[in-house]
């Protein structure tokens, strides 16, 4: 494979597994509809009730929003829908120290985002537009005016009189008005709108005014379905799980007994060489995938992409690799989010714990014939802190929830963790201890069956250099000498004297290097630095109005290439801010 075909399968690798871009004539015939919960979550998205997606990144949240969606435009029997992304919402951080209107600026670009999906959506689905156009006029709304609102509040830029007209003209009121006018034109009954990216977890502030538009936009015609994650979105006090919406979880368990038929289903649609990988290689990535199916689709793209001595050693490598990236993604929440780093690191700790203690069980369990994969903590173990550093870990995609046991006597209360299955692999938690074992040896101790109770054992002796009586929330460091913090009203550093002030994730984002970019190789690196002196960060991009300009004059950089990379520095910004 030549130098320019391999940087081209590169970049499209750090792209194509991502629902997003999935162009949607595309995404029926690449779904697999196997499995009950595929079933259950397109169920829960099509009816009449509020309700909030829940699981980590890759679990499918998106593909499962546009799929819906989809059906919704060719089903006429279906509800109207909306699809909406809210994956930017992090470039307004900066409003909230630099403008006192921002909650009120953030309230009116949510509502401008949504009435914006709908007449894209309209336009899709093949309605009259000008009936839509005279509905929006009727109801003081123009499509351009909204797309330069939206632009400016994303750039941070002054709003001119214009702006600040539409951003007191959008009310809830005024979209559902509109909103329902098009469901009619569109012949349904109900308007289910999903909310995709919806999680806004590193700035608390938004959130809460995003719950309240979510659920003061139901009503019994507007169903409101948002995705968010399970560890670092903070419920607002005024929207409560259980009450005002139900949380439905995305992620399949790795044991649960479709699992092999699912997750093979979605590889058979999206990987076009998965027939040509062996069936052993098919099932150690399959098992490492920890019921994620981006992190499948890309192990065996990598796998039949690359060349590697023996399969063995393929497999080997792919998932530390994969693993190893997890962490790092796990890492990096307590960077955008300085007060949870000891949680963070805490949970570190805990999921090594855990993997450890689990080898050490199936090492005795082999000799009958059986394995473990859970871990059981007990309730009364779970204080507020350790519950979110659980599920931090779980957001991360580390750790599994799989619910509580009730066991003994006095009967006792333990919730359920299974921790990542590459991790465990990575430590040969199965079949075989040492350096040797091959992939039959490994897969034969995973086919094993799994043991009715979970380990038992009590978190402090699992994880014994995390103080978890007294784990606790951090406080941010200084920004010149990274000397934390000792309470969070203090001005200045103890340590060098400077100025404290709160880390911002979204300057931490602008300032980024282009070259530490994930999916860009060495060489596209090498070049945008001496031909591109300028543009060295990720602030120095988005700075830009046509970024892509710049990249054409660069030689070897053709528009093809130059459009993967702009998709390659957008994706990271979201990726990072997400």
């Amino acid at each position: 494979m030549n130098t320019v075909l391999q940087e081209d399968v590169q970049l499209e690798l750090a792209l194509q597994q991502r629902a997003d871009y999935i162009p949607f004539d595309k995404l029926i015939e690449e779904t697999s509809q196997s499995g009950d919960l595929f079933n259950k979550i397109h169920k829960e998205l099509l009816n009449k009730a509020l309700r909030t997606i829940v699981g980590p990144r890759g679990c499918g949240k998106t593909h499962m929003m546009r799929f819906t969606w989809l059906t919704c435009r060719n089903k006429e029997t279906y509800p109207f829908a909306i699809y909406v992304s809210f994956n930017r919402y992090f470039r307004l951080e900066p409003l909230l120290s630099s403008r006192a209107t921002a909650l009120h600026q953030f309230h009116s670009w949510v509502l401008a985002r949504i009435v914006l999906a709908l007449w894209d959506g309209a336009r899709e689905w093949g309605l009259d537009m000008a009936r839509i156009e005279s509905l929006f006029v009727a109801r003081g709304l123009s499509v351009e005016p909204l797309r330069d609102f939206v632009a400016k509040i994303e750039r941070n830029q002054p709003l001119d009189t214009r702006g600040q007209e539409i951003a007191d003209l959008l009310t809830i009121e005024r979209v559902q008005g509109v909103i329902d006018e098009i469901r009619e034109s569109a012949g349904r009954r109900y308007t289910t709108l999903l909310m995709d990216d919806a999680a806004l977890t590193l700035t608390p502030d938004y959130l809460i005014e995003f719950l309240d538009i979510v659920r003061s936009l139901k009503s019994i015609s507007i169903a409101p379905k948002a995705s968010v994650y399970p560890g670092t979105t903070e419920v607002s006090p005024r929207f409560h799980q259980g009450q005002d919406s139900i949380a439905i979880q995305v992620w399949l368990c790795v044991e649960d007994p479709s699992y092999e038929v699912v997750m093979d289903n979605i590889a058979q649609t999206r990987v076009p060489g998965f027939a040509a990988i062996s069936k052993e290689v098919q099932s150690m990535l399959r098992f490492a995938a920890f019921g994620i199916p981006r992190a499948y689709l890309t192990m065996l793209d990598e796998f039949g992409r690359e060349n590697f001595r023996t399969a063995q050693q393929g497999t080997n490598q792919i998932i530390r690799s994969h693993f190893e990236a997890r962490r790092a993604e796990f890492r990096s929440l307590g960077k955008k989010v300085p007060k949870l780093d000891a949680l963070v690191e805490a949970g570190e700790h805990v999921l090594d714990g855990m993997t450890r203690e689990i080898k050490a069980q199936n090492e005795i369990l082999a000799a009958r014939d059986a394995k473990q994969l859970t871990c059981g903590v007990l309730e009364d173990e779970l204080t507020p802190m350790v519950d979110r550093m659980f599920r931090l870990l779980v957001e991360a995609g580390l750790v599994f929830d799989n619910g509580t046991v009730k066991h003994g006597t006095p009967e006792r209360i333990y919730r359920r963790f299974i921790p990542h299955t590459a991790g465990l692999l990575a430590i040969r938690a199965f079949g075989a201890s040492g350096s040797g074992g091959s992939i039959r040896q490994t897969l034969d101790g995973i086919a094993l069956k799994s043991t009715k109770h979970p380990v038992r054992k009590a978190l402090a002796k699992v994880a014994p250099d995390v103080d978890l009586p007294h784990l606790t929330l951090s406080l941010p460091k200084c920004a010149h000498c990274e000397t934390r913090r000792l309470n969070d009203t203090q001005k200045f550093c103890h340590n060098c004297g400077y100025q404290l002030v709160d880390a911002s994730t979204f300057t931490q984002c602008l300032d980024a290097t282009i070259d530490s970019v994930p999916g860009l190789t060495q060489w596209q690196r090498e070049q945008i630095a001496t031909h591109l002196p300028l543009l060295r960060t990720i602030r120095d991009f988005l700075a830009k109005q046509d970024p892509a300009a710049d990249l054409l004059t660069v030689r070897g950089f053709g528009t093809r290439r130059t459009a993967k990379i702009v998709d390659v520095l957008n994706s990271f910004v979201d990726d990072f801010l997400s």
